[in-house]
């Protein structure tokens, strides 16, 4: 069995191989008094961004216009970039492959201690 150290260290790792340093664009919604108060702060992470194997092609139709967005990146971070629950929160950067928006963080826990993240990535043109 895998120890804590060893994957957080492995998560590094694989990080270090092809690393991007992003600044994540962060806007918090909080119910303040029975109405939404939107909060703005900026992080910047160093990150690992790959391409995912099964890529999802969707087009956005509404009245401003058309856009078509690709579910076919993926992010892997640290256990030190404290990414939260992306259902409150909207998480957008910019990188080299385009502009970006977390749509799923999904934690990599080993006996119930956080090691990393890996996120599903939604790229807007």
């Amino acid at each position: 069995m895998i120890s804590v150290d060893e994957r957080k260290q492995d998560i590094i790792n694989t990080i270090e191989e092809n690393p991007t340093e992003i600044t994540i664009n962060v806007s918090t919604r909080k119910i303040v008094e029975g109405a939404w108060k939107v909060e703005d702060d900026t992080k910047t992470l160093r990150v690992r961004i790959f391409q995912q194997k099964n890529p999802e092609i969707i087009m956005i139709s509404d009245i401003k216009g058309t856009a078509d967005t690709s579910k076919k990146y993926g992010m892997l971070a640290d256990y030190k970039a404290g990414l939260k629950d992306a259902s409150t929160k909207n998480l957008t950067f910019n990188t080299p492959y385009g502009n970006m928006e977390v749509i799923a963080i999904y934690p990599q826990i080993i006996r119930g201690e956080i090691c990393g993240y890996q996120c599903e990535l939604k790229r807007v043109s």
